[in-house]
């Protein structure tokens, strides 16, 4: 493979990350190029652990960070009424988030600042990741009238502002890389991006991602891989020796900000690394933000409405510097097992012994910040109960799990792991990496440098077929779709479904699957056709698309098919009664269900022709 620096970009829904590599001398999964926070850091070599200074990302500070919030702002600070709102848990609006589009007003400065540049008190944008997908539903703490509100504030639509984030995110990787490597070399070797994406996601939300990442300018060498699977990359070939080897069946956890994602893998090789999918992947908004958005409930509920709305408007940087002190330390350093007492500062408040409030610190003690945590980490309990369950309903064995992700560094939600897994007749071992909160952008580094497919099958998350005319049969056929073709002069069954692949199908990673098509074309027909891809998320998929059992059936995409330059040997004339004469043509769409994404190929007679534009709805 050509020398490349390969960069690894882990976009999150509260944080983001970087990493890098070269691949001409790779070592270690551990030693890599870390984009870090902070005036005075040190960057990990891969091969040689030389250190850099004065690096860091803009606005950083002393702050030190493996990440940077996924957060940007347009505008100026809060005003006094809105920063009671900026952990996102005062507004419950629609469900469903669709004001992604429309440009209206525009912002006084218009100049974007992102991450770490952002003032505490200033109003931002923040789950940008999640509004990627307007058929997503989303969770009840998001303020969706402010996000409308900051949008047409800014005159800009959330597909326009991830991609200026990832776009700045991207320049200031460079920037580092040209530090280390030096501009000259970075400008003249081949730059390989691979981005991060949920598993769980819809593939219009991965296309969505993959468009933002190409509007930021990542170049034509753009890849995408799920979460789950990069930290499995990473985790197995950094965590050796450990206790799973080939035959053995793990369980991918990764627990984020907004989301954690679940995929079950089975060790098919260690060296070099591949893995087969066991069981349609789950995953659901409980990862750590819904911390924050609990302990907000919690301090409410202590103080009552009326005084915390109060606070906020009057003392709104009170308020701050207790969300900020209880995210940093209280929520990364809370054990349940360990007798503690939390003095969070909230200063300016009247002492209040009811409320815990006293010499300007909230005093929280171990069951009191338990009551935040249990119900995030139930749900994610729950969560893991539905794989084992999936996998032991085929009659497999689970051997580990593997905890990574920002909320998978928690020492809480790992012995809760521990605890109701390890012991007993389970004994299931919980694996938790050092760099847990890094490992999903290591193991995109990992496989960018790999430049092979890992994971060698896949399963299925939903049906996948088309829309199709047959020749009709009265025998198997309703009457109501009965029309007649003109052309062909036959009686055709519209509006029936050929489902190509079923929910829960093993795909492979390598072989495309095949959707053959039949058209027919006059002379002064286009070339150029459309095929409707249709998904279906129920258990059981209709045989008609418009039939009522097809409520969760819809429109994935649309395959833009150019048969332009498919030669003249291919295609078979015809003549009707009428003498009408027309051309038929049999051809297939490969599709192939790759990690971050679907890829599409038209072939004729087994020749491909290139590749199929997809428009996702």
């Amino acid at each position: 493979m050509e020398d490349t620096l390969v960069v690894g970009i882990d976009f999150g829904t509260t944080f983001s990350g970087v990493a890098a590599a070269y691949s001409a001398n790779p070592e270690s999964p551990d030693e890599l190029h870390i984009i870090k926070t902070s005036v005075h850091w040190h960057v990990l070599s891969w091969a040689s652990g030389r250190t850099l200074t004065d690096n860091r990302w803009p606005g950083g500070n002393n702050i030190t960070s493996d990440k940077v919030p996924t957060e940007v702002a347009y505008g100026g600070h809060h005003t006094a009424a809105s920063t009671s709102r900026t952990s996102g848990a005062s507004l419950h609006g629609k469900r469903k988030f669709s004001a992604i589009s429309g440009e209206q007003e525009k912002s006084k400065d218009g100049q974007m600042r992102w991450g770490l540049q952002i003032k505490p008190d200033e109003d931002r944008l923040r789950y940008l990741k999640l509004f990627l997908d307007p058929n997503q539903n989303i969770p009840d703490h998001m303020t969706l009238s402010d996000v409308r509100h900051q949008l047409m504030a800014c005159g800009k639509n959330v597909p326009t502002i991830v991609a200026e984030y990832l776009g700045a995110v991207f320049a200031h990787t460079k920037v580092i890389l040209g530090r280390r490597y030096g501009q000259d070399f970075v400008a003249a070797t081949k730059l390989r991006v691979v981005l991060t994406v949920p598993a769980v996601w819809t593939d219009a939300a991965k296309d969505a991602t993959f468009r933002a990442a190409e509007a930021a300018g990542m170049g034509d060498a753009l890849a995408m891989i799920s979460e789950p699977e990069a930290a499995a990359v990473y985790t197995l070939q950094a965590m050796q020796p450990n206790h799973l080897k080939i035959g053995h069946n793990f369980i991918v956890i990764d627990a984020g900000g907004g989301t954690v994602d679940l995929i079950s893998y089975s060790i098919n090789q260690l060296k070099p690394l591949r893995l087969e999918e066991l069981a349609k992947g789950s995953g659901g908004f409980c990862g750590a933000a819904f911390l924050n958005v609990r302990f907000e409930q919690f301090v409410r509920t202590k103080l009552g409405k009326t005084a915390f709305t109060a606070i906020c408007s009057s003392k709104p940087k009170s308020w701050l510097m207790a969300l900020k002190y209880f995210e940093d330390y209280v929520k990364r350093n809370f054990d349940a097992d360990e007798d503690d007492t939390f003095n969070i500062p909230f200063p300016g408040v009247e002492d209040n012994e009811k409320a815990g409030i006293e010499g300007g610190f909230l005093v929280m003690d171990t069951a009191d910040v338990e009551t935040i945590f249990r119900p995030v980490i139930t749900d994610i309990i729950s969560l893991v109960e539905g794989q084992i369950a999936l996998l032991q309903g085929s009659g497999l064995e689970v051997h580990g799990l593997v905890l990574v992700g920002g909320f998978g560094q928690s020492e809480c939600l790992l012995k809760s792991l521990q605890t109701r897994f390890s012991g007993g007749v389970r004994g299931i071992e919980v694996l938790q990496p050092v760099n847990a909160w890094t490992a999903v952008v290591r193991g995109a580094v990992l496989r960018g440098l790999e430049g092979a497919e890992l994971v060698m099958s896949r399963k299925a998350r939903r049906h996948y077929g088309v829309t199709c005319c047959r020749v009709f049969d009265a025998r198997v056929h309703p009457h109501s779709c009965r029309i007649w073709d003109p052309l062909t002069e036959r009686w055709m069954a519209d509006d029936r479904m050929r489902w190509f692949i079923k929910k829960g199908d093993t795909v492979s990673s390598t072989d495309p699957v095949l959707f053959s098509f039949t058209h027919t074309f006059t002379a002064n027909n286009t070339k150029t056709i459309t095929e409707e891809l249709i998904i279906c998320d129920a258990d059981e998929a209709p045989e008609g698309y418009s039939d009522a059992a097809a409520s969760r059936t819809r429109i994935g995409c649309t395959m833009v098919v150019n048969l332009d330059s498919v030669p003249k040997k291919h295609w078979e004339t015809s003549r009707n009664s009428r003498g009408q004469v027309y051309q038929r043509l049999h051809y297939t769409i490969g599709m192939q269900i790759e990690s971050g994404g679907l890829r599409f190929e038209v072939l004729v007679d087994d020749v491909s022709f290139g590749k199929v534009k997809a428009e996702f709805s």
